[in-house]
């Protein structure tokens, strides 16, 4: 299998850095020093979730969950949150829950559950638009999702036609849940990446492919059906639009990779298999190189030092739907590892919001025609998706252009805008 080594991508960052050098992004790590603090989301006001306590970035603060509360696993950008709340005290028995406008709800079980006998609802998701709640549900020794309604309160358990297990891990504003059903492959697990519309159907990803090794799942997905997850080891990004599949090296020194999370400018983390049960966290995004990278050697690079036990981030398993916050938990076993958050400000995606920049353009969104003005000459433009395939590669010699995106999906895009020697990498959103 082919691996990037981290000198190449060095070099390649450090050249989209120094295209970039008018660019002041502030970067900051915190590590947390609590014992079971790992973080299982964040939003864009760098105000997360660990399994039992909120935390703020800004003041590096932990707050408790309210009483009613017992665990948290997502968090949108309104602060509604999905989570557990307490079904039976005596059997301590959990069921489902959310809070909403800063209230909790719970969401309970369908008739034909019975929770005292080990049927539940284990909350992962919530909608960035608050409708939709999910996660993987049992009923006697059947296993599979649910999704349930905010608005309706209607609760719907989701299970695969074929009677394979099933789980979903996210869910987007139109409904589609993400996660991985069972195609056993000689009586074992095969766990296959798939994601179920609101129509019921199920879709696997990548289309009449079944992978080799046991474990793969689709983990996140963005409000224009962009996906993320692991395929036979592998890092993926699937765009359910366009209907791209897009495969990503191992980075070097890993046995395995996934990601775990993309925000909707298309920024995604991950993490690598780096030894038995170690993992070292990873970043990616086309204006960083064609390769997924190691986020500690991004914050190296940019002079924070990770200052963990061991060197290494372990698991990145969120970042915030602006791009801006990453969170995740150092090695060691995840119910009483240490929380980690970056914020990573404009390093990736903020230069065409600097003033001293030299390009600016317009409108954005974008219909169908791009105006790029330059103070320099203009070289090249580039246009990538948030999978690093290059859609358009124009060479020019002029300090203004047109550039025609008439014809592209509707989604976030990366231009590449070359001139006088230096690179800027305006984030713009077709329509």
């Amino acid at each position: 299998m082919k691996k990037t080594t981290f000198l190449a991508k060095s070099i390649l960052f450090a050249a989209v850095l120094l295209g970039t050098s008018n660019m002041q992004a502030q970067v900051e790590l915190k590590v947390l020093t609590e014992m079971g603090t790992r973080f299982n989301d964040v939003n864009d006001s760098g105000f997360g979730v660990t399994v039992g306590a909120y935390y703020n970035f800004a003041t590096g603060a932990l707050s408790p969950l309210e009483p009613e509360a017992i665990m948290v696993q997502s968090i949108n950008n309104d602060e509604n949150v999905a989570g557990f709340m307490i079904y039976d005290e005596p059997e301590f028995i959990l069921q489902a829950g959310y809070r909403m406008d800063g209230v909790w709800k719970p969401i309970g079980f369908t008739p034909e559950q019975n929770p005292f006998d080990y049927d539940e609802n284990t909350t992962y998701g919530i909608s960035p638009n608050s409708k939709y709640i999910t996660g993987q549900s049992s009923v006697g020794l059947e296993y599979g999702g649910f999704l349930f309604d905010t608005e309706t309160e209607e609760l719907l358990l989701t299970f695969d036609p074929e009677g394979e297990a099933s789980a979903s891990y996210a869910v987007n504003d139109n409904g589609i849940m993400v996660g991985w059903v069972d195609r056993p492959n000689g009586g074992g697990t095969l766990r296959v990446p798939a994601y179920r519309t609101l129509d019921g159907e199920y879709h696997f990803i990548p289309e009449g492919q079944l992978p080799v090794y046991q474990i793969n799942t689709i983990n996140d997905i963005t409000s224009n059906d962009v996906m993320v997850g692991d395929f036979d080891l592998q890092p993926f990004i699937y765009d359910r639009a366009s209907n791209t599949f897009t495969t990503y090296d191992i980075p070097v020194g890993a046995d395995a990779a996934a990601f775990t999370s993309i925000s909707e400018n298309g920024v995604v983390v991950g993490f690598a298999d780096v030894d038995f049960q170690v993992r070292d966290a990873i970043i990616y995004h086309p204006s960083l190189g064609n390769q997924p990278l190691y986020l500690k050697d991004v914050l190296e690079d940019n002079g924070v030092t990770v200052n963990t036990v061991d060197g290494l981030l372990g698991t990145a398993i969120a970042i915030s739907p602006n791009g801006k916050f990453i969170a995740g938990w150092v090695n060691g076993a995840p119910p009483f590892a240490e929380g980690w958050m970056v914020y990573l400000d404009d390093l990736i995606l903020g230069t065409n919001t600097v003033s001293e920049n030299t390009i600016s353009f317009y409108p954005n969104p974008i219909a169908d025609v791009m105006h790029i003005n330059s103070k320099e000459i203009i070289d090249s433009v580039e246009v990538y998706t948030i999978s690093g395939q290059r859609v358009s590669n124009i060479t020019f010699n002029n300090n203004h252009t047109q550039l025609n995106l008439s014809s592209l999906a509707s989604g976030v895009y990366l231009v590449k805008v070359s001139s006088n020697g230096s690179i800027e990498n305006l984030k713009v959103v077709k329509q």
